[in-house]
Formats: C-alpha cells, structure tokens, sequence
C-alpha cells in the first residue's frame, strides 16, 4: 500500500517531465504545381515547396501526346522580383518543340535553375506557353493555351534566423516553467511522503 501511494504521488511528476521532451519533423518535397488535360495534350509541372535565396531547385515538366499531334511546342517561364522588386527576375525552358508529337508519347524534362541571392522572398510563378495542332476532319486545326501556376516559396533566411533564436528562447522559458513545476510536485510528494511515514510509525 504504501509503495503504491508512493508511485500514485510520483505520477505527476513523471508527466510533466515528458512535456519538456519534443521535437517537430516535416519533410520537404516536391509537389505538383499544376496539371491540366487539353484535347490532344495533357501537361503537368513539379517544383519543391519552398528554397533560400541561393540555392538550386529542380523544376519538372512532364508532357503526353493523348492523340497523334503536330507542330506541338511547349515553353516554361518562370519569374519573380529581386532587390525589393526593384528589378524582375526570370528564367525561360524550351520543353517541346516538334512538327511530330504521337499519341501515346511522354516527354519529360527536368530544369535545374538557381534561385538568385538577392531574389525578394515570397512566391514564385510560372507561365506554359502551349501550341500545338490537332486533325479533326478535314484539317488540322490549331490549339493554344496559356497557363500560370504558382512555383516554389522563397524563404527569407535572416527572418527565419530571427524566428529560430526567438523560439529558442520560448523552449528554454518553456523548460525552467516545467523544471520549476517539476520541483515544486516533488517538493509536495517528498513532504506528503514524510508525513505519510511519520504517520504510520505511530
């Protein structure tokens, strides 16, 4: 009995100890920016969630002929502004440019574009400017399309610097309340221990 009185005052204690104890994890991956199907062709574009300035990000275009089609061309262009949209930034990708473009087939391509230093944080976006001409009897006809999506976030590494040190300061805050809490339950449970084995000697 009185070893599980003991156990039963230490429970508290126990519990608070494991809030101190915690950490976040995500993953940081590509996703799919945009897809669209049009008569005759069908187009997808992937780009990572987010970058620094700086760094290298990897944009993929993928394109499928859903039936036989000609003089079909496919270009990217991606764009943003730098030195606080004083001056715009951009990047331009042939993906497809062929008088012959078969159903069934794929064409894929995978840019490697280096995000400028000075870039402004924020989104990124993207244009497909898309041509291309499908038969329909009796002749073949032209089909064209613009499509703008949103590409990659841009994080701004000195507010972020910022947000890690002020968290930091919030987690070592956050750990002398609990190391303080942790004390004071086990000051009680040490007291309440001493009374409770005082108690029964008499």
């Amino acid at each position: 009995m009185k070893l599980k009185f003991i156990r039963l005052l230490n429970l508290p204690i126990f519990l608070l100890a494991s809030m101190a104890m915690f950490s976040v994890v995500y993953a940081i991956e590509e996703r799919q920016v945009l897809s669209r199907s049009y008569v005759g062709l069908s187009v997808e574009v992937y780009a990572p969630y987010r970058c620094y300035p700086g760094e290298d990000i990897t944009v993929r275009v993928r394109v499928k002929a859903l039936e036989n089609v000609k003089n079909a061309s496919v270009n990217l262009f991606l764009w943003s502004s730098q030195s606080e949209g004083s001056t715009p930034w951009g990047t331009s990708f042939t993906v497809l440019d062929t008088p012959d473009f078969p159903d069934g087939v794929i064409k894929e391509e995978a840019y490697n574009v280096t995000i400028p230093s000075n870039i402004d944080s924020g989104l990124t976006y993207g244009i497909l400017f898309l041509e291309w001409s499908v038969y329909r009897t009796p002749s073949w006809e032209v089909q064209w399309d613009k499509a703008s999506f949103r590409a990659t976030y841009v994080k701004n590494r000195d507010f972020e610097n910022l947000q890690e040190a002020y968290n930091q300061l919030e987690i070592e805050s956050y750990n002398s309340r609990i190391m303080i809490y942790i004390f004071v339950a086990t000051t009680i449970a040490l007291a309440v221990s001493m009374v409770y084995l005082a108690k029964k000697r008499k």
